[in-house]
């Protein structure tokens, strides 16, 4: 079995493990920790995905940077204790890993968790080991958009853009691989939406981890 691409770089969030119970718990803490009324469900799942710290400036224009940074610290208290482990693998994931590593793709996580949290995750859940290259954003809990996780992966593999392909979940996905020149596949079991990715050029997406296989594999 062949490849369509040399290289694969996974989102993390909505894409390699369903992490919503983990980072909507801490979401909520943080918010009846600084008095902030608990927002919706659907509001809270938006969250999940770009720098936290990104997310609150873009939704809560109003919320000055003492609360931002309380915010996160009560946070990252809440996910660094319990939500990086209420979170869960999603099935396929590990097969289609070994699979397309068997096949000789490069693989690599590219996310905009900061670094000690993503590290977590992806050894508690062996997520790291199959992965030939680890793309974060620093501690900050800011973010410089996708583009910039996925270029320092094609510099270091040395893999041109046209044969890798950006899996993720989110417009942020969407975009950062446009501006780097990859290829793009969304996926629609993860937090974003189709009508978000596409305004951002997405052509591709899959309803499960199976058609994401399938999209892989060279026909």
């Amino acid at each position: 079995m062949s490849f369509r691409h040399d290289l694969v770089l996974f989102d993390l969030d909505g894409t390699l493990t369903d992490s919503a119970p983990g980072i909507t718990g801490g979401l909520k803490e943080a918010f009846q920790k600084i008095g902030w009324p608990v927002p919706p469900r659907e509001t809270l799942r938006k969250f999940i995905g770009p720098p936290v710290r990104n997310k609150l400036n873009e939704t809560y224009s109003e919320m000055n940077e003492e609360a931002v940074s309380e915010f996160i610290r009560f946070y990252r208290d809440y996910y660094n204790s319990r939500g990086a482990y209420e979170n869960s693998v999603y099935p396929g994931i590990m097969d289609l890993l070994a699979q397309l590593k068997a096949g000789g793709v490069l693989l690599a996580v590219a996310t905009s968790k900061p670094a000690t949290p993503a590290k977590r995750v992806l050894d508690h859940f062996g997520l790291a080991q199959p992965m030939d290259y680890i793309s974060t954003e620093d501690d900050s809990e800011s973010g410089r958009g996708k583009e910039h996780l996925i270029l320092p992966v094609l510099e270091q593999s040395g893999v041109p853009a046209s044969r890798a392909v950006m899996v993720g979940d989110t417009k942020y996905d969407a975009g950062g691989a446009r501006r780097a020149g990859t290829d793009f596949v969304g996926v629609l079991y993860g937090f974003g939406s189709q009508e978000e990715m596409e305004r951002e050029g997405a052509e591709n997406f899959v309803g499960s981890v199976e058609e994401l296989r399938d999209f892989l594999v060279d026909k």
